[in-house]
């Protein structure tokens, strides 16, 4: 079975594309940012180590 691709294209080079992605990523780094902080602030200030740890982890996600 054939199919058309006219109408719409797989081009690589969609700038819309790549900056929308951009934009979706920074926020996304910026709320898992945001968790970590109060996380770490959560973490200290009731002696939470499960926060603590959660901190940590969540510090990976944002590195990587």
């Amino acid at each position: 079975m054939a199919h058309s691709h006219e109408g719409h294209s797989h081009g690589v080079n969609d700038a819309g594309a790549a900056e929308r992605n951009k934009r979706a990523l920074a926020i996304v780094l910026g709320l898992t940012t945001t968790f970590l902080v109060a996380e770490v602030v959560g973490g200290l200030v009731t002696g939470s180590l499960a926060l603590l740890a959660d901190a940590a982890h969540m510090a990976s996600d944002s590195a990587s």
